[in-house]
């Protein structure tokens, strides 16, 4: 498969990339006021210009209007926050981005190519210009790589394919290491808040890494709504981490009864999700058997959480009871039958099954993801058989 590019912060689609965590729409005790004055080249006077920021769901939305005169509009106004804009102009393809933020900013623009404005002003905007102009570099890189990959495919150069592919692989790594590097560099940077954001919503990055850079963000940045929205993923995601208490949660069993994960928990217990329709997870679930049956006398208990309900499935529940008949689980089961909609999954931040969480006598994660000989060994370890 294509390496996925998306990984990279290309010049060309940083914004969109960006765009979508933030958004600060926050309400404090103090305004900002905010001039962007923008000098434009081949847009005749009377045109319109528009100013556009991200909504919730990271889709631009109008802001402000503003008119060509002279050869120059402008945009004023108060935010609560830094917040990311989008600059629109009648009769011009594309758009410039710019960050709107206390004082004044100065941008220069040709018609034909609004991508390549010229900002300047600004703690942020100069270094949103800094990381985006240290991306050139490893974008020409990636189009040089997808050009000569794009040209292997037609002529079916399988050897040119798998070259390519890896040095793309490599370019993923370049230019996740860039990112990283900015971050560490630019520690109190309100870009950094959305570098950080965006890798840790792509799993580039761990919560672990994440609380440590938010730990050090100035107060006044932790009152963004990036900050804020990247703390609460950072809790989210550490809720589920080693070494954590795993959080209790509640759900039927195929019968209706509810299960509470605190009322079954033994010296070990295994929080498997899988499902019906799920085959790595049905492969799985006879060596998962076995080890039950060796080591539930000893203390291991087994709640399974299914992620059955899927919008295909017809009927869920039947599919769901079926497959614990014909697999043959003696262990406690539950399901919401939402699918990965279920909020136990969304509380473990399960993204794909199967998916495991081992606990010790305490409740803690010690270790997840565990399968065959592996989890085996886990559970004798912590049964200290």
């Amino acid at each position: 498969m294509y390496t996925n590019v998306k990984k990279v912060f290309l010049t060309a689609c940083i914004a969109s990339m960006l765009v979508c965590i933030s958004c600060d729409t926050k309400t404090s005790s103090k305004s900002q006021r905010y001039s962007i004055e923008t000098t434009i080249n081949g847009i005749p006077d009377g045109v319109r210009a528009f100013l556009k920021v991200p909504n919730d769901k990271g889709q631009p939305m109008p802001k402000d209007t503003a008119i060509v005169q002279n050869g120059k509009f402008t945009f004023t106004g108060d935010i609560e926050f830094p917040q990311m804009g989008f600059v629109f102009i009648n009769g011009a393809p594309g758009n410039f981005t710019v960050i709107l933020e206390e004082g004044d900013v100065n941008v220069v623009a040709n018609k034909d190519n609004l991508m390549q404005a010229k900002v300047s002003g600004g703690k942020h905007n100069q270094e949103y210009v800094d990381f985006i102009e240290g991306s050139r570099v490893l974008a020409t890189k990636i189009n040089k790589v997808r050009e000569r990959y794009t040209e292997a495919v037609k002529l079916k150069d399988s050897l040119a394919i798998d070259r390519t592919r890896k040095e793309m692989a490599d370019l993923d790594k370049e230019g996740l290491t860039y990112q990283e590097d900015y971050v560490k560099k630019h520690p109190t940077s309100y870009i950094s808040v959305l570098i950080v954001n965006r890798l840790l919503r792509e799993k580039m990055t761990t919560a672990e890494k994440a609380k440590v850079f938010y730990d050090g963000l100035p107060d006044d940045l932790k009152k963004t709504k990036v900050s804020e929205d990247l703390f609460i993923k950072i809790t989210e995601l550490s809720r589920a981490a080693i070494g954590s208490i795993a959080t209790n949660f509640t759900a039927p069993n195929p019968e209706g009864k509810n299960i509470s994960l605190d009322d079954i928990k033994g010296k070990v217990t295994v929080i498997d999700f899988w499902a019906a329709w799920c085959g790595p997870c049905r492969k799985e679930n006879p060596n998962v058997v076995n080890i039950y049956n060796k080591y539930h006398a000893d203390g291991l208990e087994i709640i399974g959480v299914s992620l059955d309900g899927r919008p295909n499935q017809n009927n869920a529940k039947e599919d769901w009871i079926r497959a614990i008949d014909q697999d043959g689980l003696p262990w406690y089961q539950v399901s919401n039958l939402a699918g990965f909609r279920d909020g136990i999954a969304q509380t473990y931040n399960v993204r794909s099954i199967p998916s495991t969480f081992i606990l010790n006598e305490k409740g803690e994660i010690v270790a997840k993801n565990l399968r065959g000989a592996q989890l085996e060994a886990k559970i004798k370890e912590l049964l200290g058989k």
